[in-house]
């Protein structure tokens, strides 16, 4: 099975898309990345999935843009590593951003982004769960 260097591209292309769209909130833009059938997954299993384990398209769509009424007005995401497969991208990455108090946010991630037919039909997500504590306290 031969590698498509171009699928790989694409799909990191497609991550760095999808974390614009985050921290733009387009609600439009990220309906059209993801497969009717996505799903999202936050872990450690720990923090419960910040109230639902495993988010479906919309559930996760609403969550990604509705971050501020959560308590982070702004994110960008930054990758520092990247792992290609032809229909897989893993991802260790950071963020920064702020709160809508103001303070600073920063976490740390690692991503699995999986894709179907040029759509992301999942992403589980890795974070830095203690900090995510310290900020909800």
């Amino acid at each position: 099975m031969s590698t498509s260097f171009t699928a790989i591209t694409t799909n990191r292309d497609r991550v760095l898309a999808f974390w614009r769209y985050i921290d733009e909130h387009n609600h439009a833009a990220l309906s059209d990345l993801l497969a009717d059938d996505f799903t999202m997954i936050f872990l450690p299993s720990s923090l419960g999935g910040f109230g639902i384990p495993v988010r479906n398209k919309e559930q996760s769509i609403t969550f990604l843009c509705e971050m501020p009424e959560k308590g982070v007005a702004s994110l960008r995401l930054k990758p520092t590593e990247w792992v290609e497969t032809e229909d897989a991208v893993v991802a260790h990455y950071y963020s920064t951003g702020e709160l809508v108090d103001g303070s600073p946010y920063k976490n740390e991630y690692m991503g699995i982004f999986r894709f179907r037919d040029g759509k992301m039909i999942y992403m589980k997500e890795f974070l830095d769960s203690k900090y995510i504590s310290q900020i909800q306290s």
